[in-house]
Protein backbone atom coordinates (compact mmCIF):
# COMPACT_ATOMS: atom_id res chain seq x y z
CA UNK A 1 0.00 0.00 0.00
CA UNK A 2 1.39 3.54 -1.09
CA UNK A 3 2.21 6.14 1.94
CA UNK A 4 -1.07 8.37 0.89
CA UNK A 5 -3.51 5.38 0.93
CA UNK A 6 -1.61 3.91 3.79
CA UNK A 7 -2.09 7.62 5.52
CA UNK A 8 -6.23 7.99 4.63
CA UNK A 9 -6.74 4.79 6.09
CA UNK A 10 -4.58 4.75 9.64
CA UNK A 11 -6.35 8.66 9.81
CA UNK A 12 -9.16 7.81 9.38
CA UNK A 13 -9.96 4.77 12.01
CA UNK A 14 -7.82 6.82 14.44
CA UNK A 15 -10.38 9.26 14.34
CA UNK A 16 -13.20 6.60 14.50
CA UNK A 17 -12.10 6.54 18.01
CA UNK A 18 -14.49 7.90 20.77
CA UNK A 19 -12.62 9.96 23.91
CA UNK A 20 -14.65 7.03 26.11
CA UNK A 21 -12.23 4.38 23.70
CA UNK A 22 -8.97 6.71 23.82
CA UNK A 23 -9.22 7.54 27.49
CA UNK A 24 -8.34 4.19 28.82
CA UNK A 25 -5.19 3.32 26.22
CA UNK A 26 -4.15 7.15 26.80
CA UNK A 27 -3.24 6.35 30.30
CA UNK A 28 -1.98 2.98 29.70
CA UNK A 29 0.42 4.27 27.41
CA UNK A 30 1.53 7.36 29.49
CA UNK A 31 1.95 4.78 32.21
CA UNK A 32 4.42 2.82 29.75
CA UNK A 33 6.28 5.81 28.64
CA UNK A 34 6.95 7.35 31.75
CA UNK A 35 8.50 3.71 33.47
CA UNK A 36 11.00 4.12 30.55
CA UNK A 37 14.43 4.25 31.90
CA UNK A 38 15.24 6.47 28.76
CA UNK A 39 12.18 9.12 30.16
CA UNK A 40 13.17 8.87 33.25
CA UNK A 41 16.91 9.47 32.88
CA UNK A 42 16.76 12.37 29.99
CA UNK A 43 16.71 16.29 31.31
CA UNK A 44 15.45 17.37 28.21
CA UNK A 45 12.03 16.59 26.70
CA UNK A 46 10.51 17.19 23.28
CA UNK A 47 6.57 16.37 23.36
CA UNK A 48 4.72 17.08 21.07
CA UNK A 49 1.19 18.54 21.47
CA UNK A 50 -1.55 16.08 20.09
CA UNK A 51 -4.05 16.92 17.66
CA UNK A 52 -6.81 15.19 15.93
CA UNK A 53 -7.16 12.18 17.72
CA UNK A 54 -3.47 11.46 18.85
CA UNK A 55 -2.49 10.09 21.75
CA UNK A 56 -2.74 12.61 24.57
CA UNK A 57 -0.23 14.96 25.57
CA UNK A 58 -0.80 16.89 28.34
CA UNK A 59 -0.29 13.76 30.70
CA UNK A 60 3.29 13.17 29.26
CA UNK A 61 3.77 17.23 29.61
CA UNK A 62 2.59 17.08 33.13
CA UNK A 63 4.32 13.78 34.56
CA UNK A 64 7.76 15.58 33.02
CA UNK A 65 7.31 18.61 34.43
CA UNK A 66 6.54 17.07 38.03
CA UNK A 67 9.43 14.72 37.71
CA UNK A 68 11.58 18.53 37.21
CA UNK A 69 13.15 17.99 33.37
CA UNK A 70 12.80 21.01 31.12
CA UNK A 71 9.91 20.24 28.61
CA UNK A 72 9.55 21.88 24.92
CA UNK A 73 7.31 21.50 22.38
CA UNK A 74 7.46 22.02 18.24
CA UNK A 75 6.09 25.86 17.33
CA UNK A 76 5.83 25.57 13.00
CA UNK A 77 7.43 28.04 11.08
CA UNK A 78 5.15 27.10 8.00
CA UNK A 79 7.11 29.68 5.57
CA UNK A 80 10.25 27.94 6.02
CA UNK A 81 8.97 24.92 6.90
CA UNK A 82 10.25 24.07 9.65
CA UNK A 83 10.42 23.11 13.73
CA UNK A 84 11.80 25.38 16.73
CA UNK A 85 11.72 23.42 20.05
CA UNK A 86 10.36 26.31 22.77
CA UNK A 87 10.24 26.02 26.37
CA UNK A 88 6.58 24.70 27.64
CA UNK A 89 6.30 25.46 31.43
CA UNK A 90 2.34 24.96 31.41
CA UNK A 91 -0.32 23.84 29.65
CA UNK A 92 -1.93 27.19 30.12
CA UNK A 93 0.49 29.24 28.08
CA UNK A 94 -0.09 26.71 24.49
CA UNK A 95 -2.24 28.70 22.06
CA UNK A 96 -3.19 27.10 18.72
CA UNK A 97 -0.59 27.53 15.91
CA UNK A 98 0.31 26.61 12.64
CA UNK A 99 -2.01 23.69 10.98
CA UNK A 100 -4.68 24.40 14.49
CA UNK A 101 -2.10 22.61 16.39
CA UNK A 102 -0.99 24.24 19.70
CA UNK A 103 2.28 25.28 20.33
CA UNK A 104 4.09 27.23 23.38
CA UNK A 105 4.28 31.36 22.61
CA UNK A 106 7.25 32.11 20.72
CA UNK A 107 9.58 34.02 22.06
CA UNK A 108 13.73 33.62 20.85
CA UNK A 109 14.25 33.45 24.84
CA UNK A 110 12.35 30.36 25.16
CA UNK A 111 13.75 28.24 22.35
CA UNK A 112 16.01 25.61 23.47
CA UNK A 113 19.13 24.66 21.50
CA UNK A 114 18.54 21.05 19.64
CA UNK A 115 21.73 19.95 21.61
CA UNK A 116 20.32 20.08 25.07
CA UNK A 117 17.77 17.71 23.82
CA UNK A 118 17.96 14.16 25.31
CA UNK A 119 14.65 12.53 24.15
CA UNK A 120 12.00 12.86 21.36
CA UNK A 121 8.48 11.97 22.02
CA UNK A 122 6.78 12.34 18.75
CA UNK A 123 3.32 11.55 16.97
CA UNK A 124 2.62 9.99 13.67
CA UNK A 125 -0.01 8.34 11.30
CA UNK A 126 1.56 4.82 11.56
CA UNK A 127 4.24 2.81 12.47
CA UNK A 128 5.96 -0.39 12.17
CA UNK A 129 7.86 -2.65 15.15
CA UNK A 130 11.18 -1.97 13.43
CA UNK A 131 11.05 1.46 14.06
CA UNK A 132 9.76 3.08 10.79
CA UNK A 133 7.29 6.12 10.74
CA UNK A 134 4.77 7.65 8.97
CA UNK A 135 3.99 10.93 9.59
CA UNK A 136 1.36 13.93 7.82
CA UNK A 137 3.50 14.65 5.12
CA UNK A 138 4.77 17.90 5.63
CA UNK A 139 8.23 16.29 6.80
CA UNK A 140 8.85 18.00 9.65
CA UNK A 141 9.88 15.67 11.65
CA UNK A 142 12.22 14.57 8.83
CA UNK A 143 14.21 17.58 8.70
CA UNK A 144 14.17 18.13 12.69
CA UNK A 145 15.30 14.84 14.15
CA UNK A 146 18.54 14.34 11.87
CA UNK A 147 19.63 18.29 13.58
CA UNK A 148 19.95 16.57 17.32
CA UNK A 149 22.66 14.97 18.81
CA UNK A 150 23.01 11.12 17.24
CA UNK A 151 22.28 10.02 20.82
CA UNK A 152 19.04 11.61 21.05
CA UNK A 153 16.27 8.88 21.97
CA UNK A 154 13.45 9.21 19.50
CA UNK A 155 10.51 7.12 20.91
CA UNK A 156 6.96 7.20 19.18
CA UNK A 157 3.22 6.47 20.99
CA UNK A 158 0.64 5.46 19.27
CA UNK A 159 -2.51 2.77 19.45
CA UNK A 160 -2.19 -0.37 18.81
CA UNK A 161 -4.87 0.18 15.41
CA UNK A 162 -2.09 2.15 14.28
CA UNK A 163 0.63 -0.26 14.04
CA UNK A 164 0.85 -1.91 10.26
CA UNK A 165 3.59 -5.36 9.86
CA UNK A 166 5.77 -2.48 7.89
CA UNK A 167 5.88 1.25 6.82
CA UNK A 168 7.32 2.51 3.44
CA UNK A 169 10.76 3.93 4.37
CA UNK A 170 12.46 6.33 2.22
CA UNK A 171 16.22 7.31 2.36
CA UNK A 172 15.14 10.67 4.31
CA UNK A 173 13.13 8.64 6.88
CA UNK A 174 14.83 9.12 10.65
CA UNK A 175 14.27 5.13 12.12
CA UNK A 176 12.58 5.23 15.57
CA UNK A 177 14.35 3.92 19.03
CA UNK A 178 11.16 3.28 20.55
CA UNK A 179 7.60 2.44 20.19
CA UNK A 180 4.88 2.77 23.10
CA UNK A 181 1.47 1.44 22.62
CA UNK A 182 -1.34 0.36 24.95
CA UNK A 183 0.00 -3.25 24.43
CA UNK A 184 3.35 -2.76 25.29
CA UNK A 185 7.04 -1.25 24.17
CA UNK A 186 8.84 -2.25 21.29
CA UNK A 187 12.51 -1.40 20.84
CA UNK A 188 14.20 -1.11 17.60
CA UNK A 189 17.43 -3.83 17.33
Amino acid sequence: MEKKELRQRLLAERQAMSLAERTPLDRAILQRLTALPEVQAAKTILLYLDFRGEVESDGMIEACLAAGKTVCAPVTIKAERKMIPVLVSSLQELRAGAYGIREPIYHPEAVVPVTEIDLVVLPGVGFDRSGGRLGYGGGYYDRFLPTLRPDVTKIAVAYELQVVDQIPIEPHDTMLDLLVTENGVWRRV
